[in-house]
């Protein structure tokens, strides 16, 4: 708080599975890793925002907090969640190129081999349909807590409350969800766990998936 930070990032830990820890519990047998659970880590975040309020900092999406929305921008970040084209450097790291969604090896040495010899590390690529770029968007911008119904209804020529009644219906009987003119979005306890209530956008198919 002393230093008074343009900006700050805030996180739920997560444990991936190409990480030491996960590497750890997996030969140990655990299922649950040895972090703080669900609730107490919305808990600690919710703190940390509404201490950094008091300073007349804002929230602008689920992990960021800035001192000056006028001043801050986070270029990568809304370029990439409005479509952008985007490519991806370093182990792991997701790309999205005309339409294409990538990812690099997960693994440190066979990106290392890939590179070195001179070849994209990519190690799997996904092309996307105009409907499955409409629900990347929707989801990847109500991150940021709430979303413009006309940019989406012009871009896409669809309303995003037509094409999502049933996970809004969902989102608003759980109490997170806001609605004013013109735009979509969620409650902070609602931006707190907005992974969780992502899911019911996925298609069925898309639900089980995993990532490194």
């Amino acid at each position: 708080m002393e230093l008074r930070p343009d900006s700050l990032t805030v996180y739920q830990m997560e444990v991936p599975y190409n990480t030491g820890i996960y590497q750890q519990m997996k030969a140990a047998g655990k299922l649950v890793a040895p972090v703080a659970d669900w609730e107490t880590k919305r808990r600690w975040v919710d703190y940390a925002y509404r201490e950094f309020e008091k300073f007349g900092y804002t929230v602008t999406s689920g992990t960021t907090i800035v001192r000056d929305p006028a001043k801050v921008k986070f270029v990568y970040r809304d370029g990439l969640f409005s479509g952008t084209d985007i490519l991806s450097i370093g182990v792991a790291s997701f790309g999205h190129l005309r339409g294409v969604h990538y990812q690099n090896h997960h693994d440190f040495q066979p990106y290392l081999d890939a590179v070195r010899s001179d070849q994209l590390p990519v190690f799997r690529t996904y092309p996307t349909a105009e409907d499955e770029r409409y629900i990347r968007e929707f989801m990847l911008q109500l991150k940021l807590g709430s979303v413009s119904l006309d940019g989406f209804t012009r871009k896409f020529g669809q309303d995003p409350r037509e094409r999502f009644a049933t996970p809004l219906a969902s989102i608003r009987s759980q109490g997170f969800l806001v609605e004013t003119p013109g735009r979509i979005g969620v409650t902070r306890e609602g931006l707190l766990q907005i992974d969780r209530l992502l899911l019911e956008f996925f298609k069925p198919e898309h639900r089980t998936g995993r990532y490194a």
